[in-house]
């Protein structure tokens, strides 16, 4: 059995390697059907907490007793399914999931939880999800070097219904830091809001997201 210092190692060794920079979309998949095997083990222990704090903000906007009609899409970082069963604690039965990685959706169906799983990877062309299918897109974690492009936030758009909601939680520093989204994502949302296509409804820093650092969450209601 690994030693906690030893499992924080592995789990910082595999960030290093699935977000490094310059990668395809095969390459990062690569990563990511490698690391499914351990990913679990890797990174619980409070080592990633956003499924928790996605959770709760969606929570927060969905009434309990709304909850079970309520359709949901974990997007592009669906992952394991850690987010999902959070999500499921509090009273939501009707979750999908899209996630590029078999390896990571092949754990995540044994889960139970998720109802439908697309196998994709969000870029700037349109998924094979219809238009208007979701109450809210919650994607959580799946934002960095060689991951989500600026322009596949209007995917989230998309397959939301009017009035629905689209949730997005990421590591504070890759805003800030990350080439692609440093000066590029914020305005980027901004001019759909511009564009009259959603209206933001929050925009939080939270603490102790992964390893200690902080994460944001942006909320925004699409309009109808």
């Amino acid at each position: 059995m690994c030693s906690k210092s030893e499992m924080d190692q592995m789990a910082l060794k595999m960030m290093d390697k699935v977000f490094k920079p310059g990668q395809d979309p095969l390459q990062v998949i690569a990563v990511y059907n490698e690391w499914c095997k351990t990913y679990e083990e890797t990174m619980g222990d409070g080592r990633f907490n956003g499924p928790i704090i996605a959770a709760e903000h969606v929570a927060e906007m969905i009434p309990e007793d709304r909850r079970q009609h309520v359709r949901i899409l974990d997007i592009a970082a669906a992952g394991t399914g850690a987010v999902g069963r959070e999500l499921h604690k509090k009273g939501f039965t009707n979750i999908d999931a899209l996630d590029p990685s078999e390896g990571m959706l092949n754990i995540l169906r044994d889960k139970g939880v998720y109802k439908i799983t697309y196998q994709e990877f969000i870029s700037q062309n349109p998924t094979t999800i219809p238009q208007d299918t979701y109450d809210v897109v919650v994607t959580c974690g799946g934002m960095g070097e060689s991951h989500l492009p600026v322009q596949g936030i209007n995917e989230f758009i998309r397959v939301v219904k009017p009035g629905g909601l689209v949730i997005i939680l990421m590591l504070m520093k890759r805003l800030l830091e990350v080439e692609a989204y440093k000066d590029k994502l914020e305005p980027h949302m901004d001019h759909l809001e511009q564009q009259g296509l959603w209206h933001k409804k929050g925009r939080k820093v939270v603490p102790n997201f992964t390893f200690g650092d902080d994460g944001i969450v942006f909320i925004y209601r699409v309009a109808n």
